[in-house]
Order: C-alpha cells, then structure tokens, then sequence
C-alpha cells in the first residue's frame, strides 16, 4: 500500500475518532487530542493499523 493511501486512511479514521468523540459529548478539546493520537499513531505505523512485526515466541 503507497505511503499517500496510508496517510488517506489515518486522516479519515482520525476524523471518524473525532466525531464518535464529539456524539459522545466529550469536550471538543479531548476529541481533537483522540483525533491527532490517532493521526499520529496511523501515520508512524506506515498505514499497518498497530501490526506488529510478527510473532513473538
């Protein structure tokens, strides 16, 4: 997957995060912190959603 798809689907899961946080009536202060954590953490994980690098025995 290209490193612009991954970037794609981390912004629209962060927007996602935002407005499920914003229904729930959590501040709007909180929601964007949610929103660029989870921005963050998609765009560091190069689009692999929290994969690991395999198994561990």
């Amino acid at each position: 997957m290209s490193l612009l798809v991954s970037a794609l689907i981390a912004v629209v899961i962060a927007v996602v995060v935002y407005f499920i946080a914003v229904a729930l009536g959590l501040p709007s202060i909180v929601a964007i912190i949610a929103a660029i954590l989870v921005l963050v953490a998609g765009i560091s994980s190069g689009g692999r959603l929290g994969r690991g690098r395999g198994r561990v025995v």
